[in-house]
């Protein structure tokens, strides 16, 4: 009865109250079954409740007996796995799940996040303890992918207000092992491969954040996607870059590790000559530091000037402790909005994304988000940075 189900239903949530962290706790619709590990079987109602935080989720099966409304037993199917990784620090904690006697890198909370090796099989083992810090081991890079896909998710909560990888609450499964110096992105799945020199795999945390960071391109707007056009193709590129510069400076590593910078792949060290790309001066690597109308076919170079224009806005031309950057026009000095500030302004923007996406409705839809979300000085500063990558104004800017 309707009666007999709530009161199951607030059963389970009273047992959760304070089971870890202080946030609000929700319960599931009650399912009626025989309950019969405890001697003798009983009819019980089954309720998952979920709550907790971000950084310490709670999903827990509480059985209440049907007849008297006592608790028969509960458990949460949330584990904390020792993972000894290679990239985060060693050890960190990463969220596993459990599947009989055995647990699974697949994580209950973060529904579709699940990371295995070549074959595809997930990894699973009799201890909750991970890899061995070693930088070619795979399961150490399963664990460098848990880890900073499960930091990227509550960034993208806890910064940007979005709900999971897709927005809508779900994450993806990867695959470490690929015997390729490249990672991609290919539909529902995530590949990392290795470095040239074969010392590495290719799970630093900007690395991982790069390869998620895309499913968010796809994922936000309306159309726009990277296949459509060469500068779509580099703004999906750039957006991943972003995504990982955002999150590293989340996560806040120490300089042991891979700390908050706006530089590409430098941990993993991909062809033996330090970091792929920087976002401050991307002629460094040969990218673009100014937009042209011209991106080229290789989007990772075309990838430049949002880069560039992300970190004026994050920083400015000459930060405190930070690298200075040119500026292709414009009024300059620039002074930077904080990071932070600038995802949000980017993220906004990229919710306005419409076919074809180009670096011109970029600056139209930053602008506006900007306006919206903080008002003209942050506008101004969204503008300035543009025009210091050669981006025009577009029709219908405000002004202050």
């Amino acid at each position: 009865t309707a009666e007999a189900t709530a009161k199951a239903r607030a059963k389970a949530r009273g047992k959760a109250t304070g089971t870890r962290g202080t946030a609000g706790y929700a319960a599931g619709r009650p399912e009626l079954l025989i309950h019969a590990t405890t001697g003798h079987p009983r009819l019980a109602w089954a309720t998952v409740v979920t709550g907790g935080t971000e950084g310490a989720p709670v999903s827990l099966r509480v059985f209440v007996d049907a007849r008297d409304g006592t608790v028969i037993e509960s458990h949460d199917q949330v584990f904390y796995g020792t993972g000894n990784s290679h990239f985060n620090g060693n050890p960190v904690t990463i969220q596993t799940g459990r599947s009989g006697a055995s647990y699974t890198m697949a994580d209950p909370t973060r529904p579709g996040l699940k990371c295995s090796g070549p074959s595809g099989v997930v990894y699973t083992k009799p201890i909750d303890s991970w890899g061995n810090g070693l930088a070619t081991n795979l399961e150490t890079a399963c664990v460098d992918v848990m880890f900073g896909v499960q930091r990227f998710w509550d960034m993208l909560a806890q910064w940007l207000g979005r709900n999971g990888i897709n927005g809508a609450g779900l994450g993806y499964p990867a695959r470490v092992g690929l015997n390729e110096v490249r990672n991609y992105w290919n539909v529902d799945s995530a590949f990392f491969g290795r470095n040239q020199g074969q010392t590495k795999q290719l799970v630093s945390l900007d690395m991982v954040t790069h390869e998620y960071g895309h499913v968010v391109f796809n994922t936000t707007g309306s159309g726009g996607g990277p296949g459509e056009t060469p500068e779509a193709a580099a703004l999906a590129e750039s957006a991943g870059d972003i995504f990982g510069a955002l999150n590293e400076h989340y996560v806040n590593h120490p300089v042991t590790l891979d700390e908050p910078d706006y530089t590409v792949g430098e941990e993993v060290n991909i062809y033996g000559t330090g970091p792929v790309r920087y976002m401050y001066n991307p002629s460094l690597t040969g990218g673009q530091n100014c937009y042209t109308t011209t991106p080229g076919t290789d989007p990772h170079q075309a990838a430049g000037p949002q880069n560039h224009w992300f970190y004026l806005l994050a920083e400015g031309t000459n930060p405190l402790g930070k690298p200075a950057s040119p500026v292709c026009g414009g009024p300059t000095p620039l002074t930077g909005v904080g990071i932070r500030k600038a995802g949000q302004i980017f993220y906004s923007g990229l919710k306005l994304k419409t076919y074809p996406w180009t670096h011109r409705k970029a600056r139209a839809a930053t602008v506006s988000a900007a306006m919206n979300l903080f008002g003209c000085a942050e506008a101004q500063a969204t503008k300035a940075a543009w025009t210091a990558v050669n981006v025009p104004p577009q029709a219908g800017e405000v002004t202050c």
